[in-house]
């Protein structure tokens, strides 16, 4: 049937929560206005559509309901009514609005009863979908919240360009024709797509030609398999396990998004999986699953998943972007490990961390790890990543399946003993090739570079000046209110003196006062700093010159490998 037919043979599609959210990117709905655009011919300066094949769409319901539910088919759904409410909104600017409402009765329109009705149907975009895409009075739509919200906005956004006036006259085949004639065929050509509709009565008929459909074909990215699978499980279950189940998937997709850095829902069921099940890649998740999570009782063995992936949830975003007040109670004894974490997040930028760090949050919630053993794994992963990733500038790809397997043994685990041995053999041995001699890190730090402004380099060089900070004034945490000073002022004829040898760490107000001085003019601030590495700078170097800035990094070098590594 056409696309037509079927919104005049149901008046409404409800998209259920098991359903994975609107996440088409630019490469999908810019192919698809492509696609309609390129359907559309001239012939004698008339323009003629083609049948365009839109796929195979799943619904569960009786031919007589007027609301049925989307069991595959969303997405395409989802991207028409967006264009059709766009075509709408260009017809409306142009003055003809008989022919907006016309099209936009296939977005909204009103009942037997004078009641408008919503065509598609979504609660996890509700009330953005209905106030923005099936509204032509867009002056109280609701703000951006969700990242499906955006891809919302983002598609409506690349439409309205692609169907403006000055877009469209850049088609050389619409030269001779009107815009309005344009708008109408682009519409009619939309609504004469060509779709398969498999329509069952039941639901679990759907769940299972959904599968079937998708699992081979991976048109959707397992975790969307994955909850088709659970929800299937919870479908009419007479203790409201469904609606329970609901509740706590939207409650996980809203724990990944409540901080400035949130996280797609398919990247952390990765990590969450190779840290606690097995290591698999991402197209061999769906049937990881389908094996480890069997046997008795399986309704309740798929609700204590879902549970325990809320759980997981709130730990992985408290390690992506920790808050002290909210992850730990303000507990001024953890301030450590909020700075370790920004560190591996921030500075090094490695996810693959997540993985073990997942797992080690777990055993720490059991009990099963002292403070003291929980605080030096940390630590060691974070010296492990710094030498070899940010120093040595190796390829991160060993990380994974080595922490993994750290995990997976860590989620075993059952004494404080069995934890320290698997931490024994499992991080600090297993990691052990990868701590660098001293040669391999002085090659690496002597190259280290910071000039003013925001640069991506700067960040480590960085974090190794406030990690010397810390050390010399015997602090755990970066000392407040101190930057970064070039002994020598920074000059680009000379890129020595953007080198790690020619930097200090100093009390900002310092810095400030210091200024381009010559440095014999900056002794006298650098005096009045309280920090003791500036104290035993100023005792050390009567006069600084670009010759001693190469020799400082080799000594800072050593220094760091000593004292901040632990090594010899």
């Amino acid at each position: 049937m056409t696309v037509k037919s079927l919104f005049r043979t149901f008046s409404q599609f409800n998209v259920p929560v098991f359903q994975r959210d609107y996440s088409w990117d630019k490469q999908y709905y810019s192919k698809f206005i492509d696609d309609i655009i390129h359907g559309i011919t001239v012939k004698d300066d008339q323009l003629e559509t083609s049948k365009y094949f839109i796929g195979t769409m799943v619904f569960a319901g009786d031919t007589g309901d007027n609301i049925i539910d989307v069991v595959d088919g969303q997405q395409r759904l989802t991207v028409i009514t967006i264009l059709l409410s766009v075509i709408s909104e260009q017809l409306l600017k142009i003055g003809e609005k008989g022919l907006a409402t016309a099209t936009f009765k296939y977005v909204k329109e009103k009942n037997d009863n004078d009641e408008y009705i919503r065509h598609l149907i979504s609660d996890t975009s509700y009330p953005y979908l209905d106030s923005f895409i099936q509204s032509l009075d867009k002056k109280n739509s609701q703000t951006v919240q969700t990242d499906e919200e955006k891809n919302l906005k983002d598609t409506y956004t690349y439409f309205s360009k692609r169907l403006s006036p000055e877009r469209i006259e850049e088609l050389a085949k619409f030269k001779k024709v009107e815009y309005k004639e344009i708008l109408i065929s682009i519409r009619d050509q939309v609504l004469s797509s060509m779709v398969i509709s498999i329509l069952t009565p039941d639901r679990d008929n759907a769940f299972m030609i959904f599968e079937i459909l998708n699992a081979k074909g991976k048109n959707l990215v397992s975790i969307d398999l994955i909850k088709n699978v659970l929800f299937e499980e919870f479908h009419n279950d007479p203790n409201g396990l469904e609606s329970n189940a609901e509740i706590m998937w939207e409650k996980i997709k809203s724990n990944l998004r409540t901080r400035d850095q949130s996280v797609g829902l398919a990247t952390f069921y990765r990590h969450y999986w190779i840290s606690k099940y097995k290591k698999v890649t991402n197209a061999k998740l769906y049937d990881s699953f389908k094996t480890e999570i069997k046997g008795s009782d399986k309704k309740q063995k798929y609700y204590d998943f879902i549970v325990d992936l809320e759980k997981e949830s709130r730990n992985y975003i408290a390690i992506i972007h920790p808050i002290l007040s909210e992850d730990y109670d303000n507990r001024q004894e953890y301030r450590w490990l909020e700075q370790s974490l920004n560190a591996l997040n921030d500075t090094f930028g490695l996810v693959q961390t997540r993985v073990a760090l997942l797992a080690l949050m777990d055993v720490k919630e059991r009990k099963l790890i002292s403070p003291k053993k929980f605080k030096e794994a940390i630590n060691y992963i974070e010296n492990i990543i710094f030498m070899h990733t940010g120093i040595a500038k190796k390829q991160a790809n060993i990380y994974e399946s080595r922490f993994s397997i750290l995990a997976i043994n860590l989620r075993k685990t059952q004494s404080k003993n069995n934890t320290s041995e698997i931490i024994n053999k499992h991080l600090y041995n297993a990691f052990s090739d990868k701590e660098l001699t001293y040669q391999e890190f002085e090659k690496g730090f002597i190259e280290q570079t910071y000039k003013k402004g925001k640069y991506n380099t700067n960040l480590l060089t960085k974090y190794i000046i406030k990690k010397i900070g810390c050390y010399f004034q015997d602090e755990e945490l970066f000392i407040p209110n101190n930057s970064i000073e070039h002994i020598l002022n920074e000059d680009s004829d000379y890129p020595q003196t953007m080198g790690i040898g020619n930097l200090l760490l100093l009390e900002t107000v310092l810095n400030n006062k210091a200024g381009n001085s010559m440095y014999a003019e900056k002794k006298g601030v650098y005096l009045e700093s309280k920090n003791k590495q500036v104290e035993k700078f100023v005792e050390s170097y009567n006069t600084f010159s670009i010759d001693d800035i190469e020799k400082r990094s080799v000594n800072l070098s050593k220094w760091y490998y000593k004292n901040i590594l632990k090594k010899v």
